[in-house]
């Protein structure tokens, strides 16, 4: 069997490596310059060579040679620039295009350059498709159209693809032979609506998933233990049986529950909590609890029946989203926030809480890296049966 092969550029923790491991390639080599993500990349990828650097130091070619990868057989160069400079989160003044978080997705077209991999996945923010009235965007198809790459860029939803969590990103998908197909959807529903959750079934596998309704909270958190803030779970053993196929699929591997940590509150988070009922936010808090200003969603419990919102670096902070547990008095835990990202529970994270924060919420949802790069094992399959079709008939001429 072939061994198809990637690498992960501004790898972080490795959420699009995880996603194209569950896809079945192999990773040769991941580069950020965050020690701290790096040790968890390594700790959950010990065979990958990692590089904790400044990319920009990295020369691609000394990189190819140590890796002795001849050009166009690598299968995939993957990775996403930091995208501060795009966006929405950073206010309109403190952004413009000269800025130098805006300029590193030139240093990844070096490598795309050098390496000439079969596929070419960059993710960024949505923002990055019209920023600056779609400059960067056309820049980037028109230099890798220029190194001889098909391309289409898109922006596509989590919770399209399996994800318990409404997070969009943009992906610039491009192959060397061939219009690059895009990841079909596997999950359907109105990702604002109330949502029924799926049954479980002990058979499972990623292709139990299509065709499902949007998944939930509930789907992805019912079976984990309740906690008080500040608390952990230290049992490590599952108190509870899976009650969906997705905690059934998280759980695969795993044989010990760990990173079920609860941050502590203060005194004010706390009342703020105990006033709240599931779904609600700052907005419901009575008058001596109410913040002065605060973000849509702040303090805000997470619904049961819905997908959760975009899971941020904040996470741990209840004035920076709707991350307050449905009905535990407490914000979620690293591993509630691991698997409403989509990261497996055999998937350990390393550092101190809000390293671990920051771990999730900057990476790309594994289950969404997994839906591309099965996308493009599927179309080198369809290659390989086309040769085994055509050769025969030609060598009988």
């Amino acid at each position: 069997m072939m061994t198809h092969t990637v690498i992960d550029l501004f790898a972080g923790a490795g959420g699009l490596t995880t996603g194209f491991h569950l896809a079945g390639f192999k990773s040769l080599c991941a580069i950020d310059i965050n020690k701290k993500a790096l040790a968890t990349y390594k700790h959950n990828s010990p065979t990958t060579e990692v590089v904790n650097n400044d990319i920009r130091t990295v020369e691609p070619s000394d990189l190819r040679s140590q890796l002795g990868l001849p050009k166009e057989t690598l299968t995939a160069l993957i990775g996403g620039p930091p995208c501060q400079g795009f966006s929405r989160n950073i206010p309109a003044e403190y952004r413009y295009l000269n800025d130098p978080r805006n300029q590193l997705y030139q240093t990844f077209l070096e490598f795309v350059k050098e390496f000439r991999p079969l596929y070419v996945v960059m993710e960024n923010v949505p923002e990055i498709l019209k920023a600056y009235n779609g400059v960067v965007r056309d820049e980037i198809i028109e230099k890798l159209e220029l190194l001889g790459y098909k391309v289409r860029s898109v922006s596509l939803n989590s919770a399209h693809y399996g994800v318990p969590q409404t997070r969009a990103r943009a992906f610039f998908i491009a192959s060397l032979d061939r219009c690059p197909t895009l990841p079909e959807p596997t999950n359907y529903g109105n990702i604002r609506s109330d949502l029924r959750s799926t049954k479980p079934n002990t058979q499972l596998n990623l292709l139990d998933l299509i065709d499902s309704p949007i998944l939930t909270v509930k789907d992805a958190l019912g079976d984990l233990p309740p906690l008080d803030a500040g608390q952990e779970y230290t049992d490590k053993k599952y108190p509870y049986p899976p009650q969906t196929n997705y905690q059934i699929l998280m759980r695969s591997g795993s044989q010990k529950l760990v990173n079920h940590l609860a941050r502590a509150l203060s005194p004010t988070q706390m009342a703020r909590v105990r006033a709240l009922r599931e779904g609600q936010d700052a907005r419901d808090l009575p008058p001596e609890l109410a913040p002065k200003k605060h973000y849509s969603g702040a303090y805000g419990r997470l619904c049961w029946d819905k997908p959760a919102r975009t899971i941020t670096k904040w996470v741990f902070h209840p004035g920076s989203g709707r991350f307050f547990h449905p009905t535990q008095d407490r914000t979620i835990t690293i591993r509630e926030a691991a698997r409403l990202h989509s990261y497996p529970d055999r998937f350990h994270f390393l550092g101190t809480y809000t390293d671990m924060a920051a771990q999730i919420g900057e990476s790309v949802p594994p289950l969404l890296a997994s839906a591309i790069a099965a996308t493009i094992l599927k179309d080198l399959d369809c290659d390989r049966k086309t040769l085994c079709e055509v050769v025969p008939v030609e060598l009988t001429k």
